[in-house]
């Protein structure tokens, strides 16, 4: 019984941390950033090809990269690892009536959704 006891604080504990503080934010950005590689890596080994990405992706990584804040570049390098995600921020975050990035401040989504355009 003290184990189930423990195991439900822990997951409280665990739980409030991710849905109320920052304080998890870098260790699941860290986590997401590994598997997106993991899963690029098991595409090119099954013979995906891949696209390059034009070189305003490159200029906007230099140009915003003393703005961000870890997670948020941990998030930008995984969102410009293909032009099929890059494509798919954009469609769902730049523009009139877009959502908010739960990464991003809405100040650097939208400087980063001018600088895609």
């Amino acid at each position: 019984m003290k184990g189930w006891i423990l195991l439900a604080l822990i997951g409280g504990i665990l739980y409030y941390l991710y849905t109320e503080t920052d304080t998890l934010d870098e260790p699941v950005a860290e986590v997401q950033a590994i598997y997106q590689q993991a899963e690029d890596k098991l595409d090119s080994m099954t013979g995906t090809q891949l696209k390059r990405i034009d070189h305003k992706v490159d200029l906007l990584k230099t140009d915003i990269v003393d703005r961000l804040s870890a997670a948020e570049q941990q998030t930008l390098q995984v969102i410009t690892q293909s032009q099929t995600k890059l494509d798919e921020f954009k469609q769902d975050y730049c523009g009139n009536g877009a959502d908010k990035h739960s990464s991003f401040s809405k100040e650097n989504q939208t400087y980063i959704c001018d600088k895609l355009n």
